[in-house]
């Protein structure tokens, strides 16, 4: 039906998005006799609004020369909306282009962005004629040249932000790799490696889902006092993972996950087991040659 491009509010008012100007000369037609009910009770009406702007100490209206016919002042009085248009297309025509005699402070002429319309704080642009469930309100967006609306730009997939702390999933069934941010907090580990931080840290992080064969890896910055994002643990002297339990909910994380053969900074989760839900701690000792892994079930911890 149309084209529809979804955008944040702020975005709209922080770029120039101030409604803008029109032309002193433009002319207006008058509403048909036939409308003769007040604005304010008309049902599922389009109003265009090509906003204002003020020129040396006077405000401009900027104009929509077709397609709509200019509201009276008392009109726009009536639903508290100044100089607005009532639309006069059809549902699927394509809406018309206002006009505006705004310029920026180098004399650069402003151009229209288009038409849009809020909804829960979202900016929704359109192209052409909705369809109306209710009284709906269209506003010409104005820029300046440098911030026109551009095209979207497809994100640059090997330029991509790593967390300093985070599990890298292999999937067994795919082979895709997924990454979970994993959170740093304090630990009762006394020998623990602060990691850079003013005290001892463990790794967890929300529930995550294992499949038979899924492969994981713990990625963390601060091993050995480098800030870089490095394997862990460190391939060391003493390099170890020690896999914990806990007798408190009769839990034994080697249940669930053996060490690599191919990979001794690699962990995997067990053929024998099933697809279940984990939430999983890491701490660190000796410069980060060793670490401790805990993983809790979550059927097992009733969450």
């Amino acid at each position: 039906m149309k084209r529809i491009l979804a955008v944040v509010l702020t975005s709209v008012l922080l770029t120039g998005g101030s409604v803008s100007a029109v032309s002193a000369n433009a002319t207006t037609e008058a509403l048909p006799v036939s409308q003769m009910e007040t604005v304010a009770e008309m049902q599922n009406n389009l109003y265009l609004v090509p906003g204002t702007y003020m020129s040396g100490g006077v405000k401009v209206e900027n104009t929509v020369t077709s397609g709509a016919t200019k509201l009276t002042s008392d009109e726009c009085e009536e639903i508290l909306t100044d100089n607005a248009y009532l639309c006069n297309l059809s549902v699927g025509d394509s809406l018309p282009v206002p006009t505006s005699e705004r310029v920026d402070k180098n004399g650069v002429p402003y151009k229209f962005n288009g038409w849009w319309s809020i909804v829960d704080a979202i900016v929704t642009y359109f192209d052409k004629v909705p369809e109306l469930s209710e009284t709906t309100y269209l506003y010409a967006d104005w820029r300046a040249e440098l911030s026109q609306r551009k095209d979207p730009i497809v994100p640059d997939e090997s330029n991509v932000a790593v967390p300093a702390h985070y599990l890298s999933i292999k999937r067994a069934a795919t082979g895709k790799e997924e990454t979970i941010t994993l959170r740093v907090s304090g630990t009762d580990e006394t020998s623990a490696d602060t990691l850079g931080y003013y005290k001892p840290v463990q790794l967890y992080n929300d529930w995550f889902e294992l499949n038979p064969g899924d492969v994981i890896k713990v990625y963390a910055s601060g091993l050995g006092g480098s800030d870089e994002t490095q394997a862990a643990p460190l391939d060391l002297p003493g390099q170890r993972i020690t896999l914990e339990n806990s007798g408190l909910i009769a839990n034994n994380t080697g249940t669930f996950l053996k060490t690599d053969a191919n990979d001794a900074q690699a962990l995997v989760y067990r053929a024998t087991q099933t697809t279940r839900h984990f939430r999983i701690y890491i701490k660190f000792k000796s410069a980060g040659a060793e670490m401790t892994v805990y993983m809790e079930p979550k059927d097992i911890s009733g969450q």
